[in-house]
């Protein structure tokens, strides 16, 4: 196998170790010469490729969002109106929290630590702000275009994930107790009626009775 597939090979049992590890026992329980072990690798293999093992909790996660991220931006390029691909990244709920069961109970674990190491916690945070930097940058499109929205586009931004957010959070904390994909949805669409980007839903009909 010539020596740069040996390499990648190499890196990537690392991860696949890792993973398994830290999704069974936790990040802070499990330790460098267990990656290692699980991998089949020696530790100076490890530190070739990642410079500790908060390294390679940072490498797992940033797989794990890109490919988040490629498939909000496919459905972004798919759907020329924002409301409506705000919409279909909504429906996107229950495959994201399929392929992410196992990472969000990692990242709880991650972050009780890494907020007493505050370079860590930059580096934690990091992708948050690209997810809000790329709602903010697509909201700022529409309203240029004419798209009523209620707000500036950053605060619209933030609003949307800290739902998005909570949202994942409650299902992690809560998953029997509601259909979170469906109230993902709804919300996003409570969220758009509210900046004026979608029309506002017709008033049910009711009869009441007064004394």
């Amino acid at each position: 196998m010539p020596k740069q597939a040996r390499s990648e090979a190499t890196r990537r049992a690392l991860l696949e170790a890792a993973e398994r590890l830290f999704a069974s026992r936790g990040y802070l329980a499990v330790s460098v010469d267990e990656i290692c072990r699980a991998a089949g690798v020696s530790k100076g293999a490890f530190y070739h490729h990642f410079a500790s093992k908060q390294a390679v909790f940072l490498a797992l996660l940033e797989a794990w969002l890109q490919r988040l991220q490629n498939v909000l931006e496919a459905e972004r390029a798919a759907t020329p109106a924002l409301p409506e691909a705000l919409q279909a990244m909504s429906r996107q709920l229950a495959p994201i929290w399929e392929t992410g069961r196992a990472q969000w109970p990692l990242l709880l674990d991650f972050w009780s630590h890494a907020i007493r190491d505050p370079e860590v916690w930059q580096a934690t945070v990091a992708p948050y702000r690209r997810f809000e930097a790329l709602f903010a940058e697509w909201l700022a499109e529409a309203a240029a275009q004419g798209a009523p929205l209620g707000t500036d586009p950053l605060t619209a931004a933030r609003t949307l994930l800290a739902f998005a957010t909570g949202v994942l959070l409650q299902g992690l904390l809560l998953p029997n107790d509601a259909n979170w994909p469906q109230i993902a949805q709804e919300g996003v669409l409570t969220l758009l009626r509210g900046w004026g980007m979608l029309p506002s839903r017709p008033a049910a009909s009711q009869t009441r009775s007064f004394p």
